[in-house]
């Protein structure tokens, strides 16, 4: 067997060869990638948000731009323009919803005290059953010297606390949000145009093999896909099962409150339990007992599954790690990096796979190398 010619990239000095025109070279591209990191970190964010909805929207700009003939520019303007319609027209809506409901809620409030006073509404059946529950949970803890009563006022106490001091805060958090939503639409648009020529860009430099490359950006591509798929097909469908209980048990506002429980769901802490706890809350205050608990039965036995068994169940899938790994990569992923952490993750270990597979490749013999001759799709 002839030796197998390789497609790495090879470097060879071109200059003088002295060492210090090496040393001068190397040592002002190590500077100057140090200057970019600190040009770019700043906004990595908003750049790694951008790359990870480029690559969960690849298939339609695909299919996009042959419809329009091939323009480029014209395909990723179009998609741009509908991704950031799709994401400010639910927001404005449920805004709108919100404040609707709220102002209701002050009218309806307002009402009840200018026609039955404090009085009335302390005598309320919904507030005599409610203020019966907290007195039998709360007597234990009186015998024991705890006065639970000055909780819910310290507590209210402290949250107006926050609020005013940190007004300026939550002011330039909500200022940096709206930046920042602004640079992911901008960077989104460019990488849509341009990621194909600076994908290939960036395999040539990399110092592999160009099968290796195209498996690790194939993979790096199925990663992502599957983290951002999984997790957004999991949130609709518990979406729409929460929706469905709250319709069948009489909870106001089904498609409102199940549309409330995917978006939370998102979260990582918290989640969907942050919806259907307090819409069980408000079937135990309106006396409807039996409803609350088979809300909370139907939400605990059939919401939270959805959650713990289809999204590992659809990620893993994509990215071929085993759920164990895949679960404290997700954790870790949050841990280290935040929100953005949850896909980077299974990212990092994904990478991680690929790179000791090539490792494991090259010290083997030709005959017992595999990864080169499959093809990821």
């Amino acid at each position: 067997m002839g030796d197998k010619k390789h497609e790495g990239r090879v470097f060879r000095w071109g200059g003088n060869g002295t060492g210090a025109s090496v040393a001068f070279f190397y040592g002002s591209l190590l500077l100057l990638l140090y200057l970019t990191y600190l040009i770019l970190i700043p906004f990595a964010s908003p750049i790694l948000w951008a790359a990870v909805l480029v690559i969960v929207f690849q298939p339609v700009y695909r299919r996009l731009l042959q419809w329009l003939g091939g323009k480029a520019g014209l395909t990723a303007l179009v998609l741009t323009t509908t991704v950031i319609a799709a994401v400010m027209i639910p927001a404005i809506l449920c805004g709108w919803v919100l404040t609707r409901e709220a102002a209701s809620f002050y009218q309806a409030t307002e009402r009840l005290y200018q026609q039955q006073g404090v009085e009335g509404i302390a005598s309320h059946p919904a507030v005599m059953a409610s203020r019966a529950l907290w007195d039998r949970v709360s007597l234990p803890f009186t015998r024991m010297g705890f006065d639970l009563n000055a909780l819910p006022l310290s507590g209210l106490s402290a949250v107006s606390s926050f609020i005013v001091d940190n007004l300026k805060g939550i002011a330039l958090n909500l200022l940096s949000f709206t930046v920042n939503f602004f640079l992911t639409a901008f960077t989104f648009f460019f990488l849509l145009r341009d990621g194909e020529v600076i994908v290939r860009g960036v395999q040539t430099l990399l110092p592999l093999e160009q099968r290796h490359a195209e498996v690790l950006f194939s993979r790096l591509y199925n990663a992502v896909s599957a983290v951002v798929r999984g997790t957004l097909v999991t949130a609709l469908a518990q979406g729409i099962l929460a929706g469905v209980g709250y319709w069948a048990l009489g909870v106001p506002y089904p498609v409102f409150l199940g549309l409330a429980t995917a978006l939370f769901s998102l979260l990582p802490v918290g989640g969907s339990g942050l919806i259907w706890v307090p819409a069980a809350g408000y079937l135990f205050l309106e006396g409807s007992w039996i409803p609350g608990l088979f809300l909370l039965a139907w939400s605990v036995v059939v919401v939270s599954t959805a959650d713990n068994v289809l999204k590992p169940a659809l990620i893993s899938g994509g990215t071929n790690l085993p759920t164990l790994f895949l679960f404290f990569g997700m954790l870790g992923g949050l841990q280290v990096f935040g929100l953005l952490g949850f896909i980077l993750g299974p990212v990092l270990l994904v990478t991680l796979a690929t790179f000791i597979e090539i490792y494991v490749e090259l010290s083997a013999t030709p005959a017992d190398q595999s990864i080169g001759g499959r093809q990821d799709r």
